[in-house]
């Protein structure tokens, strides 16, 4: 019970570090996080197979210039399985911008992940994230 609990908090922070990685932009970091298999489903905003597509995919997304901390993750609720070397986690998303352009709404998009994750080499990585979009400000 302790081992899932260590466990589950090493996941917890591993999701946590790739929204700031996003929120960032830093892409070399974002990619460090996923195995070298890995798959990020984002729906619309893409599909990215293996480390090069998902440096490539993010790149395309989080490097905004001029436009610091375009975009501000807050992750909750996570539900986080673990079964061995391998887990799953759920995870309710918010995402806001910063209403550069003097808009009052900064809520972008409301959403869920569902994640997998794989420990390798005694370090958790994730796997694949599917993104599930629920409302989307089209801003």
């Amino acid at each position: 019970m302790a081992e899932d609990v260590a466990v589950k908090a090493q996941i917890a922070e591993l999701r946590h570090r790739y929204c700031w990685a996003y929120d960032d932009g830093d892409v070399e970091a974002l990619v460090a996080l996923f195995t070298d298999d890995g798959r990020v489903d984002l729906g619309d905003w893409g599909v990215f197979d293996g480390s090069a597509d998902i440096a490539e995919g993010f790149r395309g997304q989080v490097v905004r210039p001029g436009h610091p901390r375009a975009t501000l993750h807050t992750l909750s609720v996570p539900v986080i399985e673990i079964d061995g070397s391998e887990a799953t986690g759920r995870w309710y998303v918010v995402v806001y911008h910063p209403p550069w352009d003097g808009g009052v709404h900064p809520v972008r998009f409301v959403g869920r992940y569902f994640d997998t994750y794989r420990e390798v080499d005694g370090r958790w990585l994730i796997a694949s994230i599917r993104l599930e979009q629920f409302w989307f400000a089209g801003y």
